[in-house]
C-alpha cells in the first residue's frame, strides 16, 4: 500500500496491489438520478494475505474504472458465473471501509438474526495476470511489472476459503459509486463504449465448455 500526491492535481492517490479471486462480476443501477445514475461495472474481490499455504482474505467491493480493466473483467464475467475459479494481480485506488448489516448464518442457514460486517470499497484500476483453473490467460504487456514479486504465485494459490460467505446477504443491497478521482476522465462514458450488459461477451477460456447465466446487478 502505498500514497502519493500530485502538486499539480493537488490529489492524494492510495494505491493498492495484490492477488485475490474475482467474484460477482455485475453491471450496477444506480438509485441517483443525473450523470451519477449511469450503470456502471462492479466486481468483487478476495484478496489475499498472510501465509502462503493458510492465507486469510481481505474482501474488496469495487467499481471497475478505465477502459482496459473494463475489458478485462467484462471478459471473466463469464467464466466466474460458471464458477471457475477466476485469479488476478490487480490495483485498486481510492479505498475506504464500508460497513452493512447481514444475515447471520448456521451451517449455511439464516438463524433471523443481524449483525455488523465491514469491506472495503474503491475503484479497480489495472489488472495485471489473469489466471482461469490454474491456467494463465492474460498478462499485461507492460507489466514488467510496477511492483516486482506481486505476481510470482498468482498460478498456484490455494482455493478459495468459505470466508467468502462475508459478501452475501446485506451487502448485495449496498452497492453505490465509489469517491470521485481527480484524474477520472469520466469512466462511465468509457464503459459505455463496451457491448451493452445482455449482449454476447468475449471470454478469455470461450474454448472452455459450459453455457454462461444471465448475471443480474
Amino acid at each position: 500500500m502505498n500514497a502519493s500526491s500530485s502538486t499539480q492535481a493537488s490529489h492524494f492517490n492510495l494505491h493498492v496491489s495484490g492477488i485475490g479471486y474475482l467474484n460477482r462480476v455485475r453491471w450496477v443501477s444506480p438509485k441517483q438520478r443525473g450523470r451519477s445514475a449511469e450503470p456502471f461495472l462492479a466486481c468483487s474481490i478476495s484478496a489475499l494475505r498472510g501465509n502462503a499455504q493458510a492465507p486469510d482474505y481481505t474482501y474488496f467491493d469495487l467499481r471497475v474504472s478505465g477502459q482496459e480493466a473494463a475489458e478485462l473483467v467484462e471478459k471473466c464475467m463469464e467464466d466466474v458465473d460458471q464458477d471457475r475459479k477466476v485469479v488476478i494481480s490487480f490495483k485498486v485506488g481510492d479505498i475506504y471501509p464500508h460497513q452493512y448489516e447481514r444475515d447471520v448464518k448456521e451451517n449455511g442457514r439464516k438463524t433471523g438474526e443481524k449483525e455488523m460486517a465491514c469491506l472495503i470499497k474503491g475503484r479497480l484500476l489495472l489488472i495485471n495476470t489473469i489466471t482461469v483453473d490454474g491456467a494463465r490467460v492474460y498478462e499485461r504487456e507492460a507489466a514488467a511489472h510496477a511492483e516486482p514479486g506481486a505476481d510470482d504465485h498468482a498460478d498456484d494459490i490455494p482455493p478459495q476459503g468459505s470466508d467468502d460467505s462475508v459478501l452475501d446477504g446485506g451487502e448485495q443491497s449496498q452497492d453505490e459509486p465509489a469517491p470521485a478521482s481527480a484524474e477520472q476522465a469520466r469512466p462511465v462514458q468509457r464503459i459505455q463504449a463496451l457491448a451493452p450488459a445482455n449482449a454476447p461477451r468475449p471470454s478469455l477460456s470461450r474454448h472452455r465448455t459450459g453455457a454462461r447465466e444471465t448475471a443480474t446487478a
